[in-house]
């Protein structure tokens, strides 16, 4: 019994806690109340033109994905979403991942000049070195705006500058592969190249 009269004890002293007609918590003027602050009326508009635009944040993982698009009506050309430089330097990475020789190139006019060849002897005439046989396409990078375009075309011979090393440049008998090299470096560009 003893047991049952401490617990209805202490049920009615907490219950005595519980209702308080006490004044002292009713009355709250003499506590310190926070300064106002004032009240910045403006509109959603003026709200907009005074934030800094984002910056773009690049997702880290494989393939540029929707900053990379084809142009449309060219089959020999597509749109990097970056700069000219991030372009160049995304577009060097691609021709590496895809074994491409690059014969030669001037960052300065934005040329790329690769050997390149779809057929089986021109893929196997590569793995021993001998690109003789191989057209030269030019790949041709290009600023526009915020975005950067690459065109390939098979070059001429006459469009190569360096004479000690001979570069077989697309002749006119050459059948032009340019559509098919674009398509290997747009989907490398948007699928498998790793974006830093």
């Amino acid at each position: 019994m003893p047991k049952t009269l401490s617990i209805l004890l202490l049920t009615l002293s907490l219950s005595a806690c519980g209702t308080t007609d006490s004044g002292r918590y009713k009355d709250n003027a003499n506590l310190e109340r926070p300064p106002e602050l004032p009240i910045n009326k403006q509109t959603a508009e003026q709200v907009a033109a005074n934030e800094v635009e984002a910056p773009i944040i690049r997702r880290h993982g494989k393939g540029l994905k929707s900053d990379i698009y084809r142009a449309e009506g060219a089959s020999s050309e597509f749109k990097i979403k970056r700069s000219f430089d991030e372009a160049w330097s995304i577009l060097n990475r691609a021709i590496q991942h895809n074994d491409l020789k690059v014969t030669d190139q001037d960052r300065s006019k934005g040329f790329y000049y690769v050997a390149y060849n779809t057929g089986f002897f021109g893929k196997a005439s590569s793995y021993f070195g001998d690109e003789r046989n191989q057209p030269t396409y030019l790949l041709k990078v290009e600023a526009q705006g915020e975005e950067t375009s690459v065109t390939a075309s098979l070059a001429s011979k006459d469009e190569q500058t360096d004479s000690e090393n001979p570069k077989n440049a697309g002749d006119e008998t050459s059948q032009d592969q340019s559509p098919k090299l674009i398509e290997l470096l747009y989907d490398t560009l948007r699928d498998d190249l790793k974006d830093e």
